[in-house]
């Protein structure tokens, strides 16, 4: 069986790996070919190493309360080399108000309160706030279908609540706006919630979902490899045994063949038994468009947006400012171009070298599209300026990294859920053929470790059937 894997991100190698798994498993002959556009594999994936700093440029770390990620770095030998996050630090997350720095109650889950007393004792959020959010319970259910992040957290806790802590919170997360983000896509559990239990913070209370002392994020559910993310990259690598791996070179076309698919490339064209596309769904759409152009058609209809993340290195002897905590979240209705900071050296002191504070700093997004188009000389002077409101010192990186992710986040609109079934389906009636990405199934390493997985096992089963 000879197999194209079309791009070298974290869902695509990871769609080679279970493949040879599987046909290893089987007895099955497997030849694999990577067509990758850039010159190295990894996708986001950007680690640099420096004297004892071992730091990420892409994703830091991935978390485990979705197992696809964890079981994938313990099948590449990883596990003994996966560090916790902060070493018993505390694990706050601040809110940027007003200009001063501000804890997330302790136990506040993305919108609500999974605890009462800090909520309650919470100097962040208005009397108003915390009494509107007594009153969730008497809110009724909403009809169940998808609703906008917006909608739903106004709806149920009020629009401060929105204001101060959801947006700030989800909109970091996917770099998108809230008003526009599908519930149903993006946090099925607190539709779930609702629909359980009527109230989301009854629901909360009762079940816990956040780790002691931790705030916003749950820090103590994510992982990192202690030589960088890119190990995995590298191990996915060697584990897929790659016949020929293809650097800068873009696939143009996709056919349908006698034997099964012709990918074409500034090499030519080539015939394969079955093809995995693991490129963006406007790319996927259209290299389908003549295949299938129903679902070209799908597939472009998803939308992406933007972002740049900013790694700054300081001497720590002459840092001020710093939390204790381990990142910083900025609401939109600050006016500023920072959207999130995440306190790296607080979160892995193991990587980020003695001596050193590292702060990755997140900027663009939808809310501000052409932050991404900026210069490095004007990222840094907002860095700059920023940084020292935030902290209330003006502190001098020693070095800085930037990188631009020009449209590489999918935005889950409404009815995406829906939509993205649609795109299984129609695929489904194309035998050796399978997508995979952070567009279909969730935006998390976890999610694009699993969406691999998936591609390949249906692979294998159209060619084994």
């Amino acid at each position: 069986m000879k197999v194209a894997i079309v791009g070298a991100g974290i869902s695509g190698l990871s769609s080679a790996h279970y493949l040879r798994k599987l046909c290893r498993e089987g007895n099955v002959p497997l030849e694999l070919v990577l067509f990758e556009s850039s010159a190295r594999p990894g996708g986001v994936f950007d680690t640099v190493k420096k004297e004892d700093m071992v730091l990420e440029l892409g994703p830091d770390s991935f978390i485990t309360s979705k197992p696809w990620a964890l079981d994938l770095a313990r099948e590449l030998g990883l596990r003994d080399s996966l560090l916790g996050v902060g070493y018993g630090q505390r694990k706050d997350t601040f809110v940027y108000q007003a200009g001063k720095l501000w804890a997330l109650p302790e136990g506040f889950f993305l919108m609500a309160p999974s605890k009462l007393l800090p909520f309650l004792r919470s100097r962040l959020f208005s009397a108003g706030a915390k009494l509107r959010v007594l009153f969730e319970p008497l809110v009724p259910r909403g009809g169940g279908g998808d609703e906008s992040i917006r909608s739903f957290v106004e709806r149920r806790f009020g629009r401060e609540i929105f204001e101060k802590a959801a947006q700030p919170l989800l909109g970091g997360i996917y770099m998108a706006d809230p008003d526009k983000l599908s519930l149903l896509a993006t946090m099925p559990q607190f539709l779930e919630m609702e629909q359980r239990s009527r109230s989301v913070l009854w629901d909360l209370l009762r079940n816990p979902p956040t780790s002691r002392g931790e705030s916003g994020a749950r820090y103590g559910l994510f992982l990192t490899p202690a030589e960088g993310m890119s190990l995995i990259v590298e191990r996915l690598c060697e584990s897929a045994e790659f016949a020929r791996q293809d650097y800068k070179t873009p696939v143009l076309s996709l056919k349908k063949s006698e034997k099964g698919w012709l990918v074409g490339s500034g090499r030519g064209e080539e015939e394969f038994d079955a093809v995995i596309l693991s490129v963006g769904a406007d790319t996927a759409g259209r290299l389908l468009s003549d295949v299938d152009p129903q679902l070209g058609a799908r597939l472009s209809g998803v939308r992406y947006v933007s972002s740049v993340v900013a790694t700054l290195v300081f001497d720590e002897k002459d840092f001020r400012g710093l939390p204790e905590g381990l990142g910083i979240i900025i609401p939109s209705r600050e006016g500023m171009n920072l959207v999130a900071c995440s306190l790296y050296s607080s979160k892995f002191p193991g990587k980020s070298g003695s001596g050193k504070v590292v702060i990755r700093c997140f900027l663009g997004g939808e809310l501000n599209p052409d932050a991404v188009l900026w210069d490095e000389e004007e990222i840094k002077s907002v860095l700059r300026e920023e940084l020292a409101r935030v902290f209330g010192f003006d502190n001098h990186p020693t070095e800085i990294y930037i990188r631009r992710y020009k449209m590489s986040m999918p935005r889950f609109a409404l009815g995406h859920k829906e939509d993205i079934s649609g795109v299984m389906h129609r695929l489904s009636r194309h035998s050796g053929l399978a997508l995979c990405g952070s567009a279909y199934h969730g935006i998390g390493i976890p999610d694009c470790v699993r969406s691999g997985e998936l591609a390949a096992r249906k692979i294998y089963a159209d060619i084994i059937r």
